[in-house]
């Protein structure tokens, strides 16, 4: 009996659809690996830059005074100043000794409106850099108050460069700046002409006259910029140089 079962579950057709699962799941199989290997495949985007240097000019005031002309220092003042006019006097210079750093100043022709309104406010006249790289114009003690209407830059690579704005005005060398910076202005202003110091005088007497009060170390320097009315001529000022120099012999005031 048990013979005859196992002979006909043999000579049982074999049924179509049992005959095909098994090269289905080949085929299924074969598309796992397909979809395997094409999630193993990736695209990687590799960015290459190609630098191209945009602007070779250096910085005005990194070259020397006699590579600059009037029309570059006239078109660099307006760029900073916001100014329409072109200087009454500019000096370009290098500092050295225990700071080393490069600097233009500039005397505009006109003041400001505001400027005994916003006197001793902190204001952007001077811009700082260090090595070239822009740090700050929102500096209190820069310049002296009486000074803050002139224009310029400073550039030094003995300051640190990674310093907040609080820290680094708190460094000895910016006082050594600024003394210098001080004496190079009035240096500036002292040179002008007859014609153009009248000029000057008009514009900002005042503050040269405040200075004098404020800063007792540079007294000197100050007391030969100020003028005075005179009789000697009812429409132009004089310094006290020349006043001393026009005393008559016995003349004592």
């Amino acid at each position: 009996e048990d013979g005859k079962v196992e002979d006909e579950e043999a000579d049982k057709p074999i049924d179509d659809e049992d005959a095909e699962k098994p090269a289905e799941d080949e085929d299924e199989d074969g598309k796992v690996e397909d979809e395997e290997k094409e999630k193993k495949t990736k695209t990687v985007s590799k960015t290459v830059w190609d630098w191209e240097l945009m602007n070779s000019i250096k910085p005005i005031w990194t070259r020397k005074p006699a590579e600059v002309d009037d029309t570059e220092y006239n078109a660099f003042f307006k760029s900073i100043s916001k100014d329409d006019e072109e200087p009454m006097s500019k000096i370009h210079f290098t500092a050295e000794g225990e700071v080393t750093f490069k600097s233009i100043l500039f005397v505009p022709k006109k003041s400001p409106h505001d400027m005994f309104n916003n006197y001793g406010k902190r204001v952007d006249a001077i811009k700082l850099y260090v090595r070239r790289v822009f740090i700050t114009d929102n500096f209190e003690d820069m310049m002296p108050k009486y000074l803050t209407f002139v224009k310029g830059v400073v550039d030094s690579d003995d300051l640190p460069l990674n310093v907040s704005r609080e820290t680094l005005q708190q460094n000895k060398l910016l006082k050594v700046i600024k003394k210098k910076l001080v004496r190079k202005a009035l240096e500036m202003i002292k040179k002008l002409d007859e014609e153009e110091f009248a000029k000057f005088w008009k514009e900002f007497g005042t503050s040269i006259k405040l200075g004098l009060i404020e800063d007792y170390s540079n007294r000197t320097r100050l007391a030969k910029l100020l003028r005075f009315a005179s009789s000697n001529d009812a429409e132009e000022v004089t310094s006290l140089e020349s006043y001393v120099e026009r005393m008559k012999k016995n003349q004592e005031h």
